[in-house]
């Protein structure tokens, strides 16, 4: 609660008018403490209201649970690539039934492989092995310079999760591109049994006297050869600023 003590003010300056007899000064003090103090009281009231005031929730950008799965057409690419990784005798990075492979809701190309029952966290999840989703679509120009993200995610097995950012910028004047680097906006090491991990991440800075970043950059949840994880309830949020 925000009190005003106008009372004891105003008799001080009266007692203070008294002294020089003057009742024209009496009445221009009072006005002045009353508005001195109508001031503090409205300033109070504004910070008090800000304080009391309830945040913005978290804008939700990614949310993916991996639920949904649908089969659809090998693409070229993904075919060419694929020749190379069974030559150089790693495994693919997706279930396929001839010419069709098996991919998550709302990614465009190959979104690792689906599982279910025991092996996942709740109904369905996907295996992640040698391999990166997203940076094409669903991960594509999503992070912006200076804001803060938060995280939430669901992971078991062996090795590392990383969602990385591909920085890239351009220079205004001669048009070239060039690659910035590519940071770990996220890096959890895996156990055996389920944990869910949350946290923070913002983009860091780069040097961009002469190449200008994009108003946002694309990422990709990476898995290295030689480890094997299982992800699930993959979310992103942007935190509001006032």
């Amino acid at each position: 609660m925000i009190r005003i003590k106008l009372g004891k003010l105003e008799l001080a300056v009266a007692a203070f008018a008294r002294t020089r007899n003057s009742p024209a000064l009496l009445r221009t003090l009072a006005s002045a403490a009353t508005a001195c103090l109508l001031s503090m009281f409205v300033s109070q009231l504004s910070d008090a209201t800000q304080a009391f005031e309830p945040k913005k929730p978290p804008k939700v950008i990614i949310s993916d649970d991996f639920e949904q799965w649908s089969w659809e057409p090998i693409t070229f690419s993904m075919r060419e690539s694929g020749k190379k990784r069974l030559k150089a005798g790693r495994r693919l990075p997706f279930e396929h039934r001839g010419p069709l492979y098996r991919v998550a809701k709302g990614f465009t190309t190959q979104s690792g492989r689906m599982v279910e029952g025991d092996e996942a966290f709740k109904g369905r999840s996907v295996l992640l092995e040698d391999c990166q989703i997203g940076l094409h679509g669903r991960y594509s120009k999503l992070i912006e310079p200076g804001k803060t993200y938060r995280y939430a995610v669901s992971l078991k097995g062996k090795g590392t999760f990383h969602f990385r950012a591909w920085v890239g910028a351009n220079n205004p004047t001669t048009g070239e591109f060039r690659w910035l680097g590519f940071p770990n906006l996220i890096k959890i090491k895996a156990t055996k049994s389920w944990q869910t991990h949350a946290g923070e991440f913002q983009l860091p800075e780069f040097d961009t006297a002469t190449f200008k970043l994009p108003a946002k950059t694309s990422g990709a949840i990476v898995v290295q050869e030689g480890h094997q994880i299982v992800v699930d309830n993959f979310g992103i949020s942007l935190l509001a600023t006032h």
